[in-house]
Formats: C-alpha cells, sequence, structure tokens
C-alpha cells in the first residue's frame, strides 16, 4: 500500500499472489519516503531530500535515478511507466512520470545499468480544455500506457491520442490524436499494454452499476481500424490488473503462477484488505479479502498492485 502523505509506511503490498506478508518488511526501505508504483514491478521511491531511485520490492535492489524536485505527497498519485520495461538493461530505460494535478511530464532515462541516467526533464504539455461556460479547465493526461515505443492516452471519449518523447529529452513532447470512440458507460477506465512484444493496448472499464463498481467491459485497441473492440480472451496465459491512480498492468498466469488467467483483478473502490476478481470466460466476479494479512497503521493509505518482473515480462 502506499501512503497518501511522504510519512512512514507500515502497511502491506497487494501482490499479484494475493499475499502481502512476503512484502511487509518494506516499511524499513520506505520508511520516511513517498513511492509511485509502476505496472512492471518497480517501485519509484522518493527520499526527502528529493533522491530517488527505482526498488525492485522482491529483491531489495535499487537502481539510482536523478534527483526528483516533486512535492512527495503528489507522488503516491502520480503515474509512473517505464518504457521498454526493464531499467536494468545496458540499452536504459525511460521513466515516465505524469503530474496528477497539473499539466507536466516529468521523464529521464536510466543510465545503462544503473548508472544515475540522464537528468530529470520536466515539460509542461498543452491538450486542450473541457468544460463549459461556468468553468473550463485543462485537460489532463489519464489514463496512459506505453505501447510498441509511444504512449497512448484518451483525452475526450471520442479520440485516442499519441504522446512520443525523444530519447535524449530535448524537444517538446510530440502529441498526435486519431478518432477512436472510446465504449460509453459510467466506469473507471484504465489502459494497458499487454506484452511488450506484441504491441496489444487494452482497454478496461470497470463499470459502476447498482451502486459498485461490479462490471467489467475489455477491449483492444485494433490499430489498423482505428477502433476500439471488445474481447473476452485477454491474449492466452494473462491477467489483468488495475487499481487506484490509473494503474494499469499485464502478467503471466495459468498453472503454478496462483493467478488465474483471463481475469481482471480489481482495486477500484476497494477497502484496504479486499479487491474483486473478474472472469472474462464466464462473467463472473468474485470479492476476495485479505484480512489474515492486514498489518495495523495509523496512516491513511492507498493499495497497489505489484507484480513479479519474471511473470510480467514473459
Amino acid at each position: 500500500m502506499a501512503p497518501r502523505t511522504g510519512a512512514a509506511v507500515a502497511s502491506p503490498i497487494i501482490t499479484t499472489t494475493g499475499s502481502a506478508a512476503q512484502l511487509a518488511p518494506l516499511e524499513e526501505e520506505l520508511q520516511n519516503r513517498s513511492m509511485c508504483p509502476t505496472p512492471h514491478g518497480w517501485i519509484l521511491v522518493l527520499d526527502r531530500d528529493a533522491a530517488a531511485c527505482l526498488l525492485d520490492p522482491h529483491s531489495r535492489r535499487r537502481i539510482p535515478l536523478p534527483p526528483l524536485a516533486i512535492d512527495p505527497q503528489l507522488l503516491p498519485y502520480c503515474t509512473c511507466l517505464l518504457h521498454p520495461g526493464d531499467p536494468s538493461d545496458p540499452a536504459g530505460c525511460l521513466v515516465l512520470l505524469v503530474d496528477p494535478i497539473a499539466t507536466f511530464l516529468w521523464h529521464c532515462r536510466t543510465g545503462g545499468g544503473g548508472g544515475g541516467g540522464s537528468e530529470w526533464t520536466k515539460q509542461e504539455y498543452d491538450i486542450g480544455t473541457q468544460g463549459d461556460a461556468h468553468f473550463v479547465e485543462k485537460r489532463m493526461i489519464a489514463p496512459i500506457a506505453p505501447c510498441g515505443g509511444k504512449f497512448y492516452f484518451n483525452p475526450r471519449p471520442t479520440e485516442t491520442a499519441v504522446l512520443e518523447l525523444s530519447h535524449g529529452g530535448g524537444p517538446a513532447p510530440a502529441f498526435s490524436s486519431y478518432d477512436a470512440e472510446v465504449p460509453g458507460g459510467r466506469a473507471k477506465v484504465f489502459l494497458l499494454e499487454s506484452e511488450p512484444a506484441s504491441s496489444s493496448l487494452y482497454m478496461v472499464k470497470v463499470l459502476h452499476s447498482g451502486g459498485s463498481y461490479d462490471e467489467i467491459k475489455v477491449y483492444r485497441m485494433d490499430f489498423p481500424g482505428r477502433r476500439w473492440c471488445p474481447v473476452d480472451d485477454l491474449g492466452g496465459g494473462r491477467a489483468f490488473f488495475v487499481g487506484p491512480m490509473n494503474f494499469g498492468a499485464s502478467c503471466a498466469a495459468g498453472a503454478g503462477s496462483g493467478i488465474q488467467e483471463n481475469c481482471v483483478y480489481s482495486l477500484v473502490a476497494a477497502d484496504d484488505n479486499s479487491f474483486r476478481v473478474f472472469n472474462l470466460k464466464d462473467g463472473t466476479s468474485e470479492l476476495r479479502n485479505l484480512d489474515a494479512h492486514t498489518l495495523q497503521t495509523a496512516e491513511r493509505t492507498i493499495s497497489f498492485w505489484v507484480l513479479p518482473m519474471h511473470q510480467q515480462l514473459k
């Protein structure tokens, strides 16, 4: 779980196997620090002195990043993405951080094998406004997901937009878009890349009906046709995970993994000790509890998923 402030952490993290006990000792690694999960298993950690790193919560390995001058209290609400997904790769990895309350992007690169990389680049963007005659506000980037070397998001219900960042971090972000209507209905919307090698972009909609978010729809982007197509299969041996702060991720599933394939695991509107599993094949859903692994804490918290790297990258 991630703190709502930069204060000490004393809560379990919800893992893909539903077991929090194995990660509870992270309290020591995260004491007096703020953090933001990534869909790739790593956690972006920020000290009070602005020192930043990517933490592997399983092995406790750290990859240093340049100092990050962002308010630590905002970090848990940000979206953090890694592309191509492995910051320990000698070729380096792009780290993208999307500000949750202002139209800013932060990005840097890990330095081949974790040597600290480039400095963070902070860039303002403008993708238009929304509102009416009484109130107008800037459109924000959320949700967003990497796919095929680019980043995709939905600025409005009839449009899919594309963000491209230069590897050197110099020029301003490049935006483009095309008409691709997002299916309607009151819902929480998430975007995610199924597998980096497949360049498959999915949309998960957790629908609100009957007073709760208890129904789900999944769509895959047909890039040639530029449309979202409903699916009832996640591509074979995969499961999706969605949660607070627009978090969407994919993980290998099936025998021996402890994860059900063709299921979406959701923390949407869940309390601190539960999550819901939606089965796309038979249309059922199940609420699961984590009471046995609950740790007491005085801090207000939000739950998030942590994926095992070796399964996420398969």
